[in-house]
């Protein structure tokens, strides 16, 4: 492994795994349907490029302030559609168990 993806791997174990309580994974093949599908081709794009931008700006300038952080969920939320997006991804998810079991 390159020396820069070896560096990046071992902050995220040191820096970043002892702050994840959960490490279970989305399972790749989750069926949606085709309103599913809608929905996430609707929002997924924007959701994920303001994710970018505010990522980048934070590391660029160290983190949010706590009013910044309410307006970027506030953002996600009225304009990215990320309780449309989790709603999808939670039912794709539950019937994905469902068929499991």
């Amino acid at each position: 492994m390159e020396d820069r993806a070896i560096e990046r791997l071992t902050d995220l174990y040191d820096f970043w795994m002892p702050y994840v309580t959960d490490d279970s994974v989305f399972p790749i093949d989750c069926v949606y349907t085709k309103d599913e599908l809608d929905v996430i081709d609707m929002y997924k794009t924007d959701f994920e490029n303001t994710i970018s931008e505010y990522e980048g700006k934070w590391l660029k300038d160290g983190g949010p302030s706590d009013a910044e952080w309410v307006a970027f969920k506030t953002t996600m939320k009225e304009s990215c559609g990320a309780d449309e997006l989790l709603e999808v991804y939670k039912a794709a998810y539950a019937r994905y168990k469902d068929a499991a079991e």
